[in-house]
């Protein structure tokens, strides 16, 4: 498995305690009522673009956040594939099930905690991310709902992005 995957698999392991870089939006997403498709006539070509510079952004908010989860799963002496196990038994309720030593057990709760405490300061660069170039979050979660929804959409987002 590659490091890229396996940071990746402590960023998910990461949101399933409840650390969430893009809570907002998540929180906006419930509230957003599900967007038709064709949708994408009512954004502009600005819109768009706000929302792939916003993207663009956001990646390397989550990037630095994932080398930042590494650096405390390194600290706590406490592998990444055990991270995710435990993180996996604790969403399910299950932690006390999970075959490890009182020492990785602590190592677990003390790098979760610390992941946690990330979560303030990680939603604050989020948002900031998305609302640089006077994007609000709402419009940012209204054109992300259309995007996974709209092949086409995708494609004007895509290329927008890939001239950047």
């Amino acid at each position: 498995m590659s490091l890229f995957n396996k940071l990746k698999g402590a960023a998910i392991a990461a949101l399933i305690l409840g650390f969430s870089a893009a809570g907002t939006v998540a929180t906006a997403q419930q509230a957003t009522p599900p967007v038709q498709q064709g949708a994408q006539q009512n954004f502009s070509d600005a819109d768009l673009k706000q929302f792939a510079d916003a993207s663009s952004r956001l990646m390397l908010v989550q990037q630095e956040g994932e080398k930042t989860m590494l650096g405390i799963l390194q600290e706590e002496n406490l592998s990444i594939d055990k991270f995710n196990e435990m993180a996996q038994a604790h969403q399910q309720q299950k932690l006390t099930e999970v075959d490890a030593t009182a020492e990785e057990m602590a190592a677990f709760n003390k790098a979760a905690q610390r992941m946690m405490e990330m979560q303030p300061e990680m939603q604050k660069e989020v948002e900031t991310a998305i609302q640089k170039d006077g994007m609000t979050l709402e419009k940012y979660e209204q054109i992300m709902m259309a995007y996974r929804q709209d092949p086409a959409l995708q494609e004007r987002v895509n290329q927008m992005m890939g001239q950047q």
